[in-house]
């Protein structure tokens, strides 16, 4: 409420799909499973509504706001990470438009972005709080993306590293090029590869231990989003595993900070978390299967040490228990 008027907002999921206050409403349509825009419907009904569709750019960032006859009702420029610095409206037809990087809407009375899960100052190009998924969004917690020109954060999460390309959105950064059909090309969505004959998964307890009561769930909770968050809160029912060593040797190590050990484990039936949370999988890139009630002892393969620096150090070390082909 701003000077005794209430807007109110309306989403499905993740999206910002409509806003209504007393004598405006005004919606918006997307590009299927994206957060690229696609037309603005200004007025409420069918009969009142005007649409206006959106001229975007690599990134998704609206450029220009056009009318059924092509005519450019809305124009802006921006800086890299993304501070408006030149806007045209046409003069006849004043028309706000709130939209900026993808997932980003302009907030006109602190002139900040709401990106979801946190406000983003374009002028400085960081975030006001730090990032809610803690290291999993990178040592820099205020940090937009490394690289502005390149990727986007629809929900204000996580910043996917950019040495090794990052995917489709997520509760991160997301590769533009991955996405629109005009510009197609870009890196694909990490996916587990079912053909893989073992699953993995760090952990930093001895395999003595792991051996004999095989991996138990923290707690009884079934919601997988909340998981994939944070399997802590609240205790999840699932236990994660991966498809990809190398992630395992990430949480193995605490990300690089201590040994660990990465367990084998056969390919038991589990979760597809990036292809069941489809845009809202927070960690995409630990291609993560989540198995639910836990791992059971004869399921795991092994153990092999590994140095913080996610190195394998020493021998694998059997498990007596495992199920034997």
């Amino acid at each position: 409420t701003v000077d005794g008027k209430t807007t109110e907002f309306f989403w499905q999921g993740d999206h910002l799909v409509a806003e209504h206050s007393q004598d405006h409403h005004r919606s918006y349509v997307y590009e299927p499973g994206t957060f690229r825009p696609l037309a603005m419907l200004d007025g409420k009904g069918p009969r009142k509504a005007c649409p206006f569709y959106y001229q975007l750019d690599h990134l998704g960032t609206p450029q220009e706001l056009t009318d059924y006859s092509g005519d450019i009702i809305w124009a802006a420029r921006y800086t890299a990470y993304g501070r408006l610095t030149r806007l045209n409206r046409d003069t006849h037809q004043v028309l706000d438009q709130p939209l900026r990087f993808q997932g980003q809407y302009f907030d006109a009375e602190t002139g900040l972005h709401y990106n979801r899960h946190r406000y983003y100052n374009p002028d400085v190009g960081r975030y006001l709080t730090p990032d809610p998924s803690k290291l999993a969004g990178g040592l820099n917690g205020y940090q937009y993306t490394r690289n502005p020109a390149g990727w986007v954060d629809p929900l204000g999460l996580s910043e996917c590293p950019g040495g090794d390309g990052c995917k489709k959105p997520s509760f991160g950064d997301e590769d533009p090029a991955g996405k629109a059909r005009v510009y197609e090309g870009g890196p694909g969505t990490p996916s587990p590869k079912r053909e893989n004959h073992y699953l993995y998964r760090g952990d930093d307890r001895e395999p003595w231990e792991i051996f004999e009561a095989g991996f138990e769930p923290l707690g009884d909770s079934t919601d997988l989003y909340m998981h994939a968050l944070d399997n802590r809160s609240p205790p999840s029912y699932f236990v994660s595993t991966s498809t990809n060593e190398n992630e395992a040797k990430k949480f193995a190590t605490g990300y690089w900070l201590d040994d660990g050990y990465v367990y084998v484990l056969k390919n038991i039936s589990g979760i597809d978390v990036n292809k069941e949370l489809g845009m809202i999988s927070p960690h995409r890139r630990e291609v993560e299967i989540a198995i639910p009630g836990g791992v059971k002892n004869h399921d795991i393969v092994g153990a092999t040490p590994v140095r913080d620096d996610g190195s394998y150090k020493g021998y694998s070390i059997p498990n007596p228990y495992r199920k034997q082909p």
